[in-house]
């Protein structure tokens, strides 16, 4: 009961302590801030990545494409952890918006729009279609929990489309020009960044006339690798949607079409030609092509890089047999399948050896707590030596007087990990209100977009960090304390007592 005594007074006495309790406090609520932000800003790179393009990606590095697709979709969608597999297609463009502004944008379209929903997050990101209908379920008081959950399951089962919103007479007023047929114009789905401008509050405010505006899109035709000059052809279509992802490079340049426009405009669609051979006309297909097929896999495969790695292999497998049957196998650009950590491998790479960098520098910063406990206990021992040689007169052993300093050096850690983790908290589950009331009231703009990728801060602190940094703290002002405990427990009580 003396070791508690003596350590709740010692805590309550000797303010200098307050300074280690400082330390630990700050450095554990620095530590959780930068770990959370960091950590949380890989997690949603890596997740969006994920959910951009699916588990696994069948691509090829020309930008030509690859033929016979519809034959390794049908082998694919056959095994058994494969969810589904959509065809896409891939190219640049460039971008008239209702005769306002040009922009250079990439230009995708996605066939088997009824299975988009179980391979990427296309569909989550469309405001019209998804995002809105989702929030007046979500809204209207009237429906149960049971009736909310089976419309959203019936809203995701219904998919995307690219019908157009309004009727053909309320088109004809926003016509882009002159003997153009409004209801033959088919739909476009910008990027939310391509077409709205966020607000002073962030918010996107989207116009009740952003579905009657334009945009006029061209393209090249990837047939023409062997031409100087490549053909072009230009479409002009109606805005029907628009699509947020929070990846701010998609956002910002991405605008998606019709897949069978898309695939005629770009010269990727089949075609029939005649070939001479031994001097008479045979004729020939040319197959249709797209970049690249996208596969959902189910769980647990997908949460298993071995299991997912196997599922890659046997997709290869299924890709290179299609591509011996037409005797395609062996190029230069062969076709490949990968999984989405593999096709993105460059950038996580150096984002994971980023992280472990920065968490060793702030483990570094974070030793300055462990020596600075280190010291005041150092200088609470000496001044309190006639007590300690008070208290081992009276009986008390060489381990009791340890453990008064090492109790006093776990409730150090213990007070201030606990109040560093509840400042982080605060700090971080709060750190976009924060960054916008800095930006609003002193115009400091410190999470710049179009810098770091995302729109928002990251907001969520793993238990594991948690676990692990807040015992780290608890240990460090442990370890500070054990040498004054050791020398304290040391001290002769007579020498104690003639201490000046």
């Amino acid at each position: 009961m003396y070791k508690l005594h003596l350590i709740l007074k010692y805590l309550r006495k000797r303010r200098i302590a307050w300074v280690s309790l400082a330390a630990v406090t700050l450095c554990t609520a620095m530590v959780l801030v930068v770990i959370s932000v960091m950590g949380g800003w890989v997690n949603m790179f890596l997740k969006t990545s994920q959910e951009l393009e699916g588990d696994i990606i069948i691509t090829r590095m020309s930008d030509t494409g690859f033929a016979h697709y519809d034959e390794i979709m049908d082998q694919v969608r056959k095994l058994p952890q494969v969810t589904a597999a959509v065809p896409a297609i891939i190219t640049f463009g460039l971008a008239n918006f209702d005769g306002q502004y040009r922009d250079k944008v990439e230009v995708r379209a996605y066939g088997d729009l009824d299975q988009v929903g179980k391979v990427n997050s296309f569909f989550k990101g469309l405001y019209r279609q998804y995002q809105e209908p989702m929030e007046e379920i979500d809204q209207d008081t009237s429906l149960s929990a049971a009736e909310k959950a089976k419309r959203k399951a019936e809203l995701i089962d219904k998919g995307p489309s690219f019908d157009k919103p309004l009727d053909a007479e309320t088109y004809k007023e926003y016509l882009p020009g002159k003997n153009i047929d409004a209801s033959t114009l088919p739909g476009c789905i910008p990027g939310t960044r391509l077409i709205i401008l966020p607000g002073a509050d962030g918010k996107m405010n989207r116009g009740p006339g952003i579905y009657t505006d334009w945009v006029q899109l061209t393209v090249g035709d990837l047939r023409s690798v062997e031409s100087v000059t490549p053909s072009l052809a230009t479409s002009t279509y109606w805005i029907i949607d628009d699509c947020k992802t929070n990846f701010f490079p998609v956002d910002q340049t991405t605008i998606y079409v019709p897949f069978d426009k898309l695939q005629r405009d770009a010269g990727m669609a089949a075609e029939n030609y005649m070939e001479k051979v031994d001097g008479q006309l045979v004729p020939h297909v040319d197959p249709a092509r797209v970049s690249e097929i996208e596969v959902g896999v189910a769980e647990p495969a997908k949460s298993s890089a071995k299991d997912l790695a196997a599922v890659c292999a046997a997709i290869q497998k299924i890709v290179d047999d299609v591509q011996s049957k037409y005797e395609l196998s062996g190029t230069s650009d062969p076709v490949e399948a990968q999984t989405w950590d593999q096709k993105q491998a460059q950038y996580t790479g150096a984002i994971l050896h980023e992280e472990v960098l920065l968490v060793f520098l702030f483990g570094i910063v974070s030793v300055v707590a462990f020596f600075l406990i280190f010291c005041v206990f150092y200088m609470i021992v000496a001044e309190k030596t006639r007590d300690i040689g008070i208290i081992k007169s009276v009986g008390a052993s060489n381990m009791g007087v340890a453990e008064i300093f090492l109790g006093y050096g776990l409730t150090i850690g213990v007070l201030g990990g606990g109040a560093g983790f509840l400042l982080a908290y605060l700090v971080v589950h709060n750190i976009n209100q924060i960054h916008a009331w800095l930006g609003r009231e002193l115009g400091i703009v410190i999470w710049d977009p179009r810098t770091y990728i995302f729109e928002t801060i990251p907001n969520v602190m793993q238990a594991r960090d948690i676990a692990w940094i807040v015992s780290v703290a608890i240990l460090s002002a442990v370890l500070g304390a054990m040498i004054p405990a050791i020398r304290a427990a040391r001290l002769n009580p007579v020498e104690a007592f003639r201490w000046e």
